[in-house]
């Protein structure tokens, strides 16, 4: 299903105008034998999809992400591939962003939501850029990690669940969900999309949606009391 062409036009251009680089956020690191799931809603008004494919601006979700469109708002799902501990949650997938007025297509791809673990109000969602014409002052940022959004006001909560035992090993999930506004960067950053794009389509601070995720992670214990050190 088609999209709206903003989410990876607006989030080229804030890394590339505004010069950022991939956040400080380490990545975490995942036991050997820790089985991750899960997957992250940004539910998208319609009104919003329509006016961008109106401006001539092209997005589609890359695979294994999709879209599901309601009667007001298109939900795009990004499967989790990585623990929501450590202060970041990994995906697979992505968005491609198609502009017929400059016939440049803009791919974003593997979101990372990343977080201060020391507390904060906001957390950011990064991803892979690809696409900027060899001709543009940022064709360096292909291949590079930049902010795409602002996750407002975030709330996030996690619990373990209780260990049992299967066959002869023992299991304990771990259940995180996070929500939040999800709103486009500056101007800098816009503006620099609108130009990819060749459309003013986008303008600071401009929400994009609403985040809902919900992951899970199951470790595998030789014993219980092993499981219930998590």
């Amino acid at each position: 299903m088609i999209l709206s062409k903003k989410m990876v036009s607006v989030a080229a251009a804030a890394a590339l105008v505004a010069g950022a680089g991939a956040l400080a956020a380490t990545p975490a690191t995942a036991e050997a034998k820790a089985k991750v799931g899960g997957t992250t809603v940004i539910t998208v008004p319609l009104a919003l999809v329509v006016d961008a494919k109106g401006a001539g601006v092209t997005i589609a979700p890359l695979a294994p992400s999709r879209a599901q469109a309601t009667t007001d708002v298109v939900g795009v799902t990004f499967p989790v591939t990585g623990p929501a501990q450590d202060g970041i949650l990994h995906h697979t997938g992505g968005l491609s962003f198609a502009s017929s007025i400059t016939q440049v297509t803009l791919k974003a791809t593997m979101p990372q939501i990343e977080w201060a673990t020391s507390g904060g109000d906001n957390a950011y969602i990064t991803m892979e850029i690809n696409g900027i014409p060899a001709s543009s002052p940022f064709a360096a940022y292909n291949g590079t990690r930049i902010p795409f959004f602002t996750v407002n006001d975030f709330t996030m909560k996690g619990k373990w669940g209780k260990a049992t035992k299967v066959g002869k090993a023992w299991k304990q999930t771990y259940t995180s969900t996070m929500t939040g506004d999800v709103v486009f960067v500056d101007k800098s950053a816009v503006d620099a999309v609108n130009a990819f794009m060749g459309a003013a389509i986008f303008t600071p601070g401009m929400d994009f949606g609403v985040l809902d995720s919900k992951s899970t992670t199951t470790h595998s214990c030789k014993t219980k009391q092993e499981c219930s050190q998590k």
